[in-house]
């Protein structure tokens, strides 16, 4: 284990959709007045081994809009804008090296943006709403729904509601062989397609598998009578991921999930695996006293499961009890591929810093977060600037970190979203002043709620 940093996060509130930022005065950032590009002078990769991706960055957004997700291919970088009033979602994609500022394609959508997922030829993206979206009459306050657009066009393909009789959220979506997955949150009677499941108390989880075509394989459901949530899912052939929070009494599929205290009405974490029929193979849990809150998780070109979560005092995971630096730090942790308990370790200082989002490359892990005061993310040394600074970082298998991108200004950095593509990683990044990522300058916004990027880097 290498303590390496710090971190923070607010206690996890369901019925948030998932695009909230928090650290933020609003919900997310809003985004610069239209889409444009700035390509940054970065250095190019070096080695035999460097990995033929460029680095960009690309400087977008519409007025009053949040960033909610990214996604890429190797032919094109997909960004999510949502804005609240009225609820509606533009999504974009840019070329790998483009310079023109206008996109490849545009399209407008009903609803509250969500993550995205990049599946073969088509995109995926989750909405939420009170009412409709896109076009789809909506259950709950909110509903959410699953929209698949052609990933070459922008034209829409199929889309599905996920509605609950009170509220449903989609938390994340992952690549699956022959379609997606989305995981989230509900509470009353959950219905996707012909499939229905009902909460067994304040909310539950869920995970369900869909189809190329936009079809139903199957759904999960998960949690007891306390509040429940899966936050992350990712998928590597026939294996599926699942990682979130739980309080005393959930179980999955039958297998009760032990709390750290069965006592405490605090969330702890949980991470399992799934067949590709949606079967049980294991699953573990980690915590403490206090709340702890799950950024999502990823498979490795090894096969082993990380988690990327945020921990308050002393968190126990496997035969280890790990103590923050500060009021909560950023945890790392990581399982083989039969369940057994590997490396985990803390990203934090003395201040409080979190972790937002995890994904992986080849055998290594990018995870996402953001700090205030001083941060050491393995040999630098990090000081955040006026606000909340951001930061990506890769580490190897045993937890250390051996690369970092800070991202940092005068203002508010956060890293709104984070993906893998093939040879690196996209970041959707909101920043309130002038900023920097890496060697890269943010130029400042018109409206200092309006900064927002997307940058892509390479990783060797």
């Amino acid at each position: 284990m290498t303590p390496s940093g710090k971190a923070r996060v607010p206690p996890h509130d369901p019925t948030r959709a998932a695009s909230l930022l928090p650290g933020v005065p609003c919900p997310g950032a809003a985004l610069a007045l239209s889409f444009g590009v700035l390509l940054a002078a970065c250095p190019a990769p070096r080695g035999p081994s460097a990995p033929s991706i460029a680095a960009q960055t690309l400087e977008i957004g519409r007025a009053g809009a949040v960033l909610s997700g990214v996604a890429g291919n190797a032919a094109m970088v997909f960004a999510a804008l949502a804005t609240a009033q009225p609820a509606r979602t533009t999504i974009a994609a840019f070329p790998p090296g483009a310079t023109s500022a206008a996109p490849a394609w545009r399209t407008e959508l009903d609803g509250a943006g969500g993550p995205l997922a990049s599946s073969g030829g088509t995109l995926v993206a989750a909405l939420g709403g009170t009412g409709a979206a896109a076009g789809l009459a909506l259950r709950g306050e909110p509903g959410a729904a699953v929209v698949a657009l052609d990933a070459a066009t922008g034209a829409v393909t199929w889309k599905l509601a996920i509605d609950a009789t009170e509220w449903s959220v989609i938390a994340a979506l992952a690549a699956a062989p022959d379609g997606v997955l989305v995981g989230g949150s509900f509470a009353g009677t959950l219905r996707i397609g012909a499939r229905v499941v009902s909460s067994a108390g304040k909310a539950d989880g869920f995970i369900a598998r869909l189809t190329a075509a936009g079809g139903v394989a199957w759904l999960v459901r998960l949690g007891g009578p306390g509040a429940d949530a899966v936050q992350g899912v990712a998928a590597a052939g026939d294996r599926i991921a699942i990682a979130g929070t739980f309080a005393a009494g959930a179980d999955l599929l039958g297998q009760p999930l032990p709390p750290f205290d069965d006592r405490s009405p605090n969330a702890d974490g949980f991470v399992a695996e799934l067949d590709a029929t949606g079967a049980r193979r294991w699953a573990q849990t980690f915590g403490g006293k206090a709340d702890d809150a799950v950024a999502g998780v990823a498979i490795d070109a090894h096969g082993r499961i990380a988690v990327a979560a945020s921990a308050r005092e002393t968190v126990h995971v496997g035969g280890d009890d790990l103590v923050a630096s500060g009021p909560a730090d950023g945890l790392v942790a990581w399982w083989a591929p039969g369940g057994a308990a590997g490396p985990a370790t803390l990203l934090g200082g003395v201040d409080f810093d979190g972790l937002r989002a995890i994904t992986a490359a080849g055998d290594h892990m990018l995870v996402a977060g953001f700090y205030s005061g001083a941060l050491r993310l393995g040999a630098r040394a990090l000081t955040a600037g006026g606000g909340d600074d951001a930061f990506v970082a890769e580490l190897d298998a045993s937890g250390s970190v051996v690369q970092a991108w800070p991202v940092g200004g005068d203002g508010r950095e956060e890293i709104t979203a984070l993906a893998a593509v093939p040879g690196g990683f996209i970041a959707g990044i909101a920043h309130t002043a002038a900023a920097t990522f890496g060697d890269a300058a943010l130029p400042a916004p018109a409206d200092p709620l309006s900064g927002a990027a997307v940058v892509v880097r390479p990783v060797r």
